[in-house]
């Protein structure tokens, strides 16, 4: 899949803040290319706000202190998310939308953010309208920037739909891009506009593969025995809160990464990629290098059926828990379509939110 936003034919004047272009246009390529990093996420996000009206911009552009704004996220459809909605923006708005999120994430993160968008449309085909407020589709996505973009400054985008949750903030220009929430009904291959998806399939595949590569011994060591899990376990718990009060991580269990074989760290390695990875390499990169040195306080674990994972049972849960690192993944039933889907979530016990709220 192409990612569209590179190849838009949108212009607009990046840095500005008046809300107009200025004289010297800059386009999404040029942000792209004469940048990097947190430079480059900044200059096609002040290229979007700038493409707003005034009135548009007072709903889009909030301020960073707006802490309860800034936890007002969830899997579900129909909630309260802060910004503008994409079905309010024009083409050439909601292009730009795209446009951040494809500054924000690599190619494979882009192509998930695509994916989950197009699944919500694709319920939204199958009758899913009934979804409480809002429904189904990407129409009902949301976007919302806190604080001023700049490449060394203090600022977040927030993405937002069901089944998705992009909370990436700047500090001092490192980025942070939690807490993430990704989801996708259906899970598997789907066809929208002509378009093929399986959005989380790369990556459910490369969770459990972990799982997979256990023997029977460890298999026992991993089982969180006595438990069962519904859904993830801290998902949106701090909803419209402004505060990480709710967020109480559980007693670390299951088996240390530090005791399996290289090739099995490997695997560990490979399916924390797959959340962290998702986002660009100058946020990804740092954070990484800090979850896999910390190894020997890592563990890995899953629940459900004690003779392993299976992605198509629900009730499969499957989670990496380091000292910092937090990642999820639970299988539920369908709740439009048969089968199961995935819901994930990706979190930092010290940098949700940057640590700013």
């Amino acid at each position: 899949m192409t990612r569209a936003w590179m190849v838009a034919a949108v212009a607009w004047g990046c840095g500005g803040s008046s809300g107009t272009t200025t004289t010297t246009p800059v386009t999404v390529e040029e942000c792209e290319d004469s940048a990097s990093g947190a430079e480059a996420a900044a200059c096609v996000t002040q290229a979007f706000l700038d493409s707003l009206s005034d009135s548009e911009r007072s709903t889009a552009a909030l301020e960073l202190t707006d802490s309860a704004e800034r936890t007002q996220w969830s899997n579900l459809p129909g909630q309260t998310r802060p910004g503008l909605a994409f079905g309010d923006l024009s083409d050439a708005q909601r292009s730009l939308a795209y446009a951040v999120a494809g500054a924000l994430l690599s190619d494979e993160g882009y192509e998930d953010f695509v994916g989950v968008l197009a699944a919500d449309d694709y319920l939204d085909e199958q009758g899913g309208g009934g979804g409480g407020p809002g429904g189904y589709g990407s129409d009902y996505a949301h976007i919302a920037v806190f604080g001023t973009p700049s490449a060394g400054g203090d600022w977040a985008v927030m993405l937002g739909n069901h089944h998705m949750a992009y909370n990436v903030t700047f500090d001092a220009g490192v980025g942070y891009p939690v807490p993430n929430h990704i989801g996708v009904e259906p899970k598997g291959t789907f066809t929208v506009g002509g378009e093929s998806y399986a959005p989380l399939d790369d990556d459910g595949a490369d969770m459990i593969a972990v799982f997979e590569s256990l023997d029977a011994s460890q298999l026992a060591q991993a089982y969180l025995t006595g438990q069962t899990f519904g859904d993830v376990v801290l998902g949106p718990v701090e909803y419209d809160s402004g505060s990480l009060s709710a967020v109480d991580y559980p007693t670390q269990e299951g088996l240390a990464v530090s005791s399996l074989s290289s090739a099995q760290q490997d695997l560990v390695t490979t399916a924390m990629a797959a959340w962290v990875r998702s986002f660009a390499d100058g946020t990804a990169d740092a954070l990484m290098a800090d979850y896999t040195a910390a190894y020997d306080q890592t563990t890995i674990a899953f629940g459900g059926q004690s003779s392993g994972p299976d992605l198509d049972t629900a009730g499969t849960y499957m989670r990496i828990d380091g000292p910092r690192v937090w990642i999820e993944v639970a299988m539920q039933s369908g709740v439009i379509l048969q089968g199961t889907h995935y819901h994930t979530i990706y979190r930092d016990k010290d940098f949700d939110y940057g640590a700013s709220l």
